[in-house]
């Protein structure tokens, strides 16, 4: 299986396709043929819904299997696989979140007559695809009581499409196609066009006033989010865990912190569920950062501590962990727990249990709900003073977790509201990730010595002979993570000072 990141833009022209030959130093070669193509999707059109297209195609040079997927802002990204009957099992898992668990059927036929135009650069290299196409698409919806099929349609439309140029080289050629009469096509896609008259329309979401609608467009804006980097997170791309993980905890925390907005009897049920994925995305995120971390103190200690064999076999075992760690995520993501977390954030945006006063349009809440975080994120810091004079380690690491993750709530709460109630939420949300990210810095560390007990009874019962060079690298490490702890506890303090008044 390939895949791609597609970048393109979709025309609807009437006349001829004009001379191409003058954007491409290389020339143009075009090639005719016919492309048959059999979409799927569930029997409600969900994936068409969340713009995702699943085809089977026959014809031209990519034949196979095609899942195209929204990745990221003006792209998605498109994954090929071999001609098989059924739908690829990946395909399946990517688009899961869309389908919730219903099975994917043929939905359209759309057969095109194309002629494409490959824009070459000197050695032969396609910088820009543009094709002719010549559609005609029929809607596969079961037959109504009087026998009646789907509905039917042809059009033409061009497709300008980035291949291995830049997006300037695209930029070019689409001057020259709109100069000569191309204009936007109507529709994003050709299974948009041939099943538009049938596609859900948008999920409802209650707007809201005053402070309710700072609240819900939170809601909705990371709502979005969180089903943007599902996706990715499946496929395990770089940071996408991490950026799911605060997504969910952003989520969770407007539907806990926002008590004078929302009604937390009824929220509280969704914020667990949340509270859930964000463990569940928890143990691989650890991993990722101890890996980073351990990397660094692995190369900064000599060799007689460490060694080469010896730096392989601990980021082996941080590999193998990571590998199980993963397994657990992608069986929680198609599971009916995680399908009825996302059916239930729907439901909440578009039925929001609003506490009367939010109802009315009340614009004094949010600023009574931050000044309660912040008395709570007071009272966790001198809680984590007491513990520091009390000399006990674990109650100590406890106690400044909890000060981070108070922290995080204002944070949060403040730049949520920031819109309404200007620089002092400004403010008060840049001194509370100040202080989160020093703390996070300090948490990273104890998580790592608590692995650190695990590693090293691991790797003396896998290699006994070794015992006398584990436990010296273990203290070594140890050494490293405990030493960073203090200073970043100082740090703590110093930013606390900077900024506790900022909001009473």
């Amino acid at each position: 299986m390939n895949d791609h990141l597609e970048v393109e833009t979709t025309f609807a022209m009437d006349g001829d396709l004009p001379d191409l030959s003058g954007t491409t130093p290389g020339g143009v070669r075009s090639e005719a043929f016919r492309l048959e193509a059999t979409y799927y999707d569930t029997a409600g059109l969900r994936l068409a819904a969340r713009g995702i297209t699943c085809r089977r195609r026959t014809g031209g040079s990519d034949a196979g299997w095609h899942l195209k997927v929204p990745w990221g802002e003006g792209t998605r990204r498109e994954l090929h696989a071999p001609l098989s009957c059924d739908p690829p099992a990946n395909f399946v898992g990517l688009s899961a979140a869309a389908a919730r668990g219903a099975p994917l059927l043929p939905v359209a036929r759309i057969d095109t007559e194309r002629t494409e135009h490959r824009l070459e650069d000197e050695d032969g290299a396609a910088l820009v695809v543009v094709a002719d196409d010549h559609v005609t698409s029929r809607d596969l919806a079961p037959r109504t009581a009087d026998g009646t099929v789907g509905a039917e349609d042809s059009w033409r439309e061009v497709e300008a499409e980035l291949a291995d140029g830049d997006r300037s080289d695209l930029d070019r050629v689409t001057a020259v196609l709109t100069r000569s009469g191309a204009r936007p096509a109507e529709y994003p896609s050709k299974l948009r066009r041939a099943l538009g008259h049938r596609l859900p329309p948008p999920l409802p979401r209650h707007p809201g006033s005053g402070d309710a609608a700072t609240v819900l467009a939170h809601l909705a804006r990371y709502t979005d989010r969180l089903l943007a980097f599902d996706p990715l997170v499946r496929r395990f791309e770089p940071d996408a865990v991490h950026q799911m993980r605060v997504t969910s905890r952003r989520l969770r925390s407007a539907l806990t912190g926002f008590r004078s907005v929302l009604r937390r009897s009824q929220t509280r049920p969704v914020a667990d569920e949340l509270r859930h994925l964000a463990a569940v995305l928890g143990e691989v995120r650890d991993l990722e950062v101890l890996r980073e971390r351990w990397t660094a103190h692995l190369e900064r200690l000599p060799d007689h501590l460490v060694g080469r064999d010896r730096s392989g076999v601990w980021l082996t075992y941080l590999d193998e962990r990571m590998e199980r760690a993963r397994s657990e995520v992608d069986a929680f993501l198609n599971s009916p727990r995680y399908f009825a977390l996302l059916d239930s954030l729907d439901t909440l945006l578009a039925a929001p249990p609003l506490r009367k006063k939010a109802a009315r349009g009340n614009t004094d809440l949010l600023a009574r709900d931050i000044t309660r975080a912040c008395a709570r994120l007071r009272d966790r810091h001198d809680a984590a003073l007491a513990a520091d004079a009390a000399g006990d380690p674990q109650q100590r690491a406890a106690a400044w977790h909890e000060v981070r993750k108070s922290a995080k709530r204002v944070r949060y709460a403040a730049r949520m509201a920031q819109s309404g109630l200007g620089k002092p939420a400004k403010r008060l949300g840049k001194w509370a990730r100040d202080l989160q990210d020093v703390l996070g810095r300090y948490q990273d560390g104890r998580v790592g010595l608590a692995y650190l007990d695990t590693v090293g009874d691991d790797l003396i019962r896998t290699q006994p002979d070794d015992r006398e060079s584990v436990l010296l690298t273990l203290g070594a490490v140890a050494g490293l993570e405990a030493a960073g702890g203090e200073g970043l506890l100082d740090e703590a303090e110093h930013v606390w000072g900077s900024g506790s008044r900022l909001w009473t």
